[in-house]
């Protein structure tokens, strides 16, 4: 009786078996969720990211080509690219997500970053790609590199971060240094476009690669990019108006709002100092726009003008203050500093 009793165990030991089959097909059969953090992160950036095309005859885009790639970094059609991508052209356009080619002015060239800021009039509001924080890198964190290789648009390429605080010189003599180097494949016509980490907010620019090896590129720092962001869309170059706040980028270890932007100094008879703001401030909001980096003050204040008062909500000891910032017009000492 012994072995037959064995066999009616075995027996439900594989009914029960294959009742967990049918139950759960996918765990059986050793299937995983596909939408992982990586295909969350390209989705929700697409649209964000465009192809720079570039017209060296400027004879109504006869010549035109793929030159690289760029990115929507405010809603009202600003795009940064890389310099090399557009310095020799006659005539630049943005492809859009969807097809959309638009003609784009050049707003400025900085061979120093090998940066570019260009703008398109898109006639409605354009998906931004946010800023993420370049000071917590880590080597060996996954990163996302999305571009136009060789003219194949839209390509997606993943990687780590090799190294952080890299420096190459560029066939124009300029050193460019704080680069991130990742082994993401990287080739021309990335150039321009973002190098994203996992929860898709840009950490980079893809600028070069090391001619004759695999897997080592490079990338501009996205902390660099705010700062030529920030010079060169500054209040006082768009608007013609003078703030007067000076702040620096703070970034937590955890959180959902790692990064912070914290008043460093408050020169006199400035409209910060009217406005009753101190030193150790943290900017949570300029009028109507959150502010998580430097650049988003800046971009606050474009259609802003001199005489208007601006709502400013800072944290000081913990609480939440609503102070009225008046705008002045930006002085000649002003535009000598820009």
């Amino acid at each position: 009786m012994k072995p037959m009793r064995r066999t009616c165990l075995t027996a439900a030991c594989l009914a029960v078996t294959a009742a967990g089959v049918a139950g759960h097909p996918a765990e059986a059969r050793g299937q995983y969720p596909r939408r992982t953090a990586i295909v969350e992160a390209v989705a929700k950036t697409r649209a964000s990211i465009v192809t720079v095309k570039v017209d060296a005859g400027g004879n109504g885009g006869r010549n035109e080509k793929v030159a690289g790639t760029g990115v929507i970094i405010d809603s009202r059609g600003y795009i940064v690219t890389n310099r090399h991508v557009i310095s020799s052209a006659r005539r630049v356009l943005a492809c859009l997500d969807g097809g959309v080619d638009l003609d784009a002015k050049v707003l400025a060239e900085d061979p120093h970053t090998d940066l570019a800021i260009l703008r398109v009039n898109a006639k409605r509001e354009l998906r931004v790609l946010p800023l993420g924080p370049g000071s917590d890198l880590m080597v060996g964190e996954t990163v996302i590199a999305v571009g136009h290789p060789f003219g194949y648009t839209n390509t997606v390429s993943t990687g780590i971060i090799s190294a952080l605080g890299r420096e190459i010189t560029m066939p124009t003599g300029h050193t460019l240094g704080n680069l991130v180097q990742t082994n993401a494949s990287i080739n021309p016509g990335n150039s321009g476009g973002p190098l994203l980490n996992i929860n898709g907010e840009l950490i980079g620019i893809n600028v070069a690669l090391r001619e004759g090896a695999q897997g080592i590129a490079f990338a501009i720092n996205v902390d660099t990019v705010k700062q030529v962001l920030s010079q060169r869309l500054s209040a006082q170059r768009v608007a013609g108006i003078r703030h007067g706040l000076s702040c620096a980028e703070r970034v937590a270890e955890q959180g959902e709002k790692r990064q912070r932007v914290v008043v460093q100094t408050v020169a006199e008879q400035t409209p910060a100092a009217t406005a009753g703001v101190q030193r150790g401030d943290q900017i949570v909001r300029v009028a109507d726009r959150t502010v998580v980096n430097q650049f988003d003050i800046e971009r606050a204040f474009w259609d802003r003008h001199p005489g208007d008062k601006i709502a400013l909500t800072v944290i000081r000891d913990g609480k939440e203050l609503n102070l009225r910032l008046p705008l002045t017009a930006a002085s000649t000492a002003d535009s000598a500093q820009h």
